[in-house]
């Protein structure tokens, strides 16, 4: 069995019903078991065959060790792009990778950690997003289990919180575009069915026991091309007004003091600023050809 963490979340849910339907039990670890049970049951509310629903918290040690009993492989989904109340980068990227580890390891059974990271994530990193990431990177390098560590480019398909924001700028009553930064940044976008696959194929497989696995659709592009493109399929024909950084950084800072949820934050805006692409893409490793951002973009929106 294959415990998923954060699972009812935008990867967790489609991981979670792609291992399902491939006839592998997979164990939903979700903070909210209504939600779960929405998202997993079957016409009379039951769990979906080969999934069981356990609940619990990063933050919560015991219900970790619980979930993590019987477990041969765990998948630790869970990470924020942004702060919250009562959520920083340190306690759920640091401390509650920590505290899933130690039940993995206090499972005995678990023979795979697989922790999804994120394309630059690295020592010297700008962000806190990255840096934080980078330390759960460690913790799992160090922790005695067999790990492999994925770092995806931005992940997209129904639901996913970057195009839906991106949607939103798009469809202002401006005959523009607002965005923020040069649009020059590269991304290589890939679709959350593509991953959801790779993750299957990942986990479990002592091939790829200790290796970092960099994750991407099949093509390049800009930030601007990438909004472009979602435009075009949304029926848009706008034009891009980039708002200089330094421009913008004090709006960010004045939203992110009285906004419990802004918009954008600092950090993100640090991120906008290096590019986010595969130096090798191991989809075709996995026998994956992943689909064209365009070709994506047309199922859902």
């Amino acid at each position: 069995m294959t415990l998923v963490t954060g699972a009812t979340g935008f990867v967790g849910s489609h991981l979670v019903k792609r291992l399902a339907s491939s006839g592998r039990p997979v164990r939903a670890l979700a903070r909210n078991l209504e939600k779960a049970r929405k998202l997993f049951g079957g016409s009379e509310g039951a769990p979906l065959p080969n999934i069981d629903l356990a609940q619990g918290d990063v933050g919560d040690r015991e219900s970790l060790i619980r979930a993590a009993q019987g477990c041969e492989a765990v998948v630790h989904l869970v990470g924020i792009i942004q702060p919250a109340p009562g959520q920083s980068f340190l306690s759920i990227h640091v401390e509650g990778t920590r505290n899933v580890l130690d039940a993995a390891l206090k499972a005995v059974t678990v023979k795979h950690f697989v922790y999804q990271s994120a394309l630059g994530t690295r020592e010297d990193a700008k962000s806190e997003y990255h840096k934080t990431k980078y330390m759960a990177e460690e913790m799992t390098r160090s922790s005695g289990l067999d790990w492999t560590i994925t770092r995806p480019s931005i992940i997209y398909g129904p639901g996913d919180e970057f195009t839906l924001r991106m949607k939103s700028l798009i469809s202002l009553p401006l005959p523009f575009i607002p965005l923020l930064g040069s649009g020059k940044g590269l991304f290589q976008p890939v679709y959350i069915d593509d991953l959801a696959e790779a993750l299957a194929k990942i986990t479990g497989e002592p091939e790829f026991h200790g290796k970092i696995t960099e994750l991407c659709g099949p093509r390049q592009l800009t930030l601007d091309e990438v909004v472009l493109e979602i435009a075009s399929v949304l029926g848009k024909k706008k034009s891009i007004m980039h708002i200089p950084v330094p421009f913008a950084s004090p709006a960010v800072m004045a939203m992110e003091a009285i906004l419990p949820k802004p918009p954008v934050t600092l950090d993100q805006l640090l991120m906008l600023g290096e590019d986010n692409v595969c130096g090798t893409n191991c989809m075709t490793e996995l026998g994956i050809a992943p689909i064209d951002f365009r070709d994506g973009l047309r199922k859902f929106l």
